[in-house]
């Protein structure tokens, strides 16, 4: 009998399949409406709504960096569930494949969305995508993307919920979070992970209700990226650390692992200082990842339990 994990796993397999069968359709409809005149000019100074300033190339990519980035927050989940994988090969596989085949889809969407409305159309679009299918092939066509929407949505929110259970459940079992965490149901379910860490979402979600959906939502994705951002940097300040003690041994793995950190690094920094215009949202990420050290007393005691 399959665990809760491996069959929640089958239905987003089913909601990838649909998500990937709306990009194939989106892909192959809007070929056919693609304008390169409407790609041109490229590269053009932009007015920020808010301020009525010009924006320039620079700025563009700056305003733009948190949200490439929150586009790709996910594909190393692969990692995280990487205790289940019958292969560990698997997991490397699924990793890479992943951002690759993520990277050359929204790069063909984009474009293919930029040729196939006008400029001004496309900066005063909320949802560019169905506006785009619509202009092609009818209000059926933005209907159909909107469905598939839906199950892609469906399939993502369980995807996520089972990747916040499975991080602190997975620490546990390292002896790195407290040991309740490590409780299953009959099904082989992480319940309390579960409980704990979607009611704890719950609240978050909760307290950012406003007037505007937009607002929220940009709040949310601007906290929890910047939360994600931390820890990359962490890691790419200790992968340098490791190849300055010889921990990477010589030669060009040494080499290969300095320039990845320095990669790293670099760009983690780059976006916490493009994506924290405003420092408020900033430091609730810093509270949110801070908060971890509220659980610390009770993971050193196990720690030390364990340990005699």
């Amino acid at each position: 009998m399959l665990n809760g994990v491996d069959s929640a796993g089958k239905v987003n397999v089913i909601a990838t399949f649909a998500k990937v069968g709306g990009f194939i359709l989106f892909i192959v409809a809007t070929l056919f409406a693609f304008q390169a005149s409407h790609l041109v000019p490229f590269i053009e100074p932009k007015v920020d709504p808010a301020t009525g300033e010009s924006v320039g190339l620079l700025g563009q990519i700056n305003h733009a960096a948190l949200s490439t980035l929150w586009a790709f927050v996910g594909v190393e989940s692969a990692v995280v569930f990487s205790s289940r994988a019958k292969r560990s090969v698997d997991v490397k596989r699924a990793t890479i494949a992943g951002l690759l085949i993520t990277t050359a889809l929204y790069i063909l969407i984009t474009l293919l969305v930029m040729g196939s409305l006008k400029q001004s159309a496309l900066a005063a679009s909320s949802k560019p995508l169905v506006d785009a299918l619509t202009a092609v092939i009818g209000g059926a066509g933005g209907y159909l993307l909107g469905l598939l929407a839906i199950i892609c949505l469906v399939g993502s929110a369980l995807g996520w919920i089972l990747l916040s259970a499975e991080v602190p459940y997975q620490s546990a079992k390292n002896g790195l979070f407290m040991k309740a965490f490590l409780k299953e149901n009959k099904n082989g379910t992480p319940s309390k992970s579960l409980t704990i860490t979607n009611v704890a979402t719950q609240i978050l979600l909760l307290s950012t209700v406003s007037n505007s959906i937009a607002e929220a939502f940009s709040f949310v994705i601007t906290i929890a990226t910047l939360a994600y951002l931390l820890p990359y940097l962490v890691t790419a300040i200790f992968q340098l650390k490791c190849v300055l003690d010889g921990s990477y041994g010589k030669g060009r793995k040494r080499t290969w692992n300095a320039f990845v950190g320095v990669v790293g690094f670099v760009y983690s920094v780059y976006v916490v200082i493009a994506g924290t215009s405003d420092i408020s949202t900033f430091l609730w990420g810093v509270f949110f990842i801070g908060f971890g050290i509220v659980f610390s007393p009770f993971i050193l005691k196990a720690s030390v339990r364990k340990t005699h």
